[in-house]
């Protein structure tokens, strides 16, 4: 038995009293003794347990009990077979409560590295493609309001690349309509961008680092790699998951025009996706009997225009230019040079 105080329901004083549990029942009785009421213990609610707050035991009526000699009530209930449930005995175990916290860190790793980028993938195949051109002339509009100028390279240099680019046998994309368009970096500086829908955007600067031949085309079909496996649009589902999701799912695609211009600004490019848009590049370079070094030697040439300036430089560069959005790396070089041989 266990001292209480019962409340029932009829008045706010409580009355002093002794719970009994006997025969699957259990019994109150006052001070003096006398059987104040009883019920079947599966009928009676058992409130969780605390550190310091009192226990309470609810009738069906509403009345309750309170008691707050834990070590005692603990042992009936044990006696009973009663069990608390796992969020219960969780709360007050330092064990429990540190293996679901490390169990919440694993769970939000996991749906970070694997689970978002899964989900982004799926979400991205989806979009239609009359969406994601509107995405991609949205992303130009930003890009064409004050970040770039209009291009200053000649018609013979821009027809050159456009013809070289479509003589180029790609695999079937048929979702993207592919046009090249050029523009003045200025802050982009040596630059490409693959928009949503299938606009690659070329800065001047570019064109005159890696010159309109084999090394271009490599970029060309890199950036082309990107569109064809919606890459961008991954990284905009992942860099605003909750709001670009519920866009999609529930039609408001003006939320997503807004929001996709600047996500593509600033997004980098994960190693995978670099890794998978190189491939892509080197297929088509090798479909064509171009030299797959070609976009290494780009590359490079991008990455000592990076470094060449020195540390000051390297650093401005590291804000703008083809690093913003494609981080080079040795290993990705040597992958592409090894790759041609």
């Amino acid at each position: 038995m266990v001292a209480a105080q019962y409340f029932d329901t009829r008045s706010s004083r409580a009355h002093p009293v002794v719970l009994i549990v006997s025969s699957g029942q259990a019994i109150l009785h006052d001070a003096d003794g006398v059987e104040l009421r009883r019920a079947p213990l599966a009928s009676l609610r058992v409130s969780e347990r605390t550190k310091r707050a009192p226990r309470l035991v609810t009738f069906e009526d509403g009345a309750y009990c309170e008691i707050t000699d834990h070590a005692t009530f603990e042992t009936m209930l044990a006696a009973t077979g009663y069990r608390e449930g796992l969020v219960s005995r969780a709360q007050n175990s330092w064990r429990l409560a540190g293996l679901s916290l490390l169990g919440l860190v694993a769970f939000v790793v996991f749906s970070y590295f694997y689970l978002l980028p899964w989900a982004a993938a799926v979400a991205a195949r989806t979009v239609p493609p009359s969406i994601e051109a509107k995405l991609g002339q949205a992303t130009l509009d930003s890009l064409d309001h004050g970040l770039v100028t209009p291009t200053r390279l000649p018609e013979a240099d821009q027809r050159r690349i456009r013809d070289n680019f479509a003589a180029l046998r790609r695999p079937d994309d048929p979702g993207h309509d592919y046009q090249i368009l050029f523009r003045k970096g200025g802050r982009l500086g040596a630059n490409a961008l693959a928009l949503p829908g299938g606009t690659i955007v070329v800065t001047d600067e570019l064109v005159k680092l890696v010159g309109t031949g084999a090394g271009m085309m490599g970029v060309l079909a890199h950036e082309a790699g990107h569109v064809a496996q919606r890459h961008g649009l991954q990284q905009v589902f992942q860099a605003s998951a909750v709001g670009a999701l519920a866009a999609y799912m529930f039609g408001d695609i003006s939320t997503m025009l807004a929001t996709v211009p600047a996500a593509m600004l600033s997004m980098r490019y994960s190693r995978d996706h670099e890794r998978e848009a190189d491939a892509f590049a080197v297929e088509v370079l090798r479909d064509n009997g171009l030299p797959v070094t070609a976009l290494a030697d780009a590359l490079q040439q991008l990455e000592d225009a990076h470094t060449g300036g020195g540390r000051k430089q390297a650093a401005k560069d590291e804000e703008s230019g083809f690093f913003t959005t494609h981080p080079l790396t040795r290993e990705r070089i040597d992958a592409i040079r090894n790759g041609g041989e």
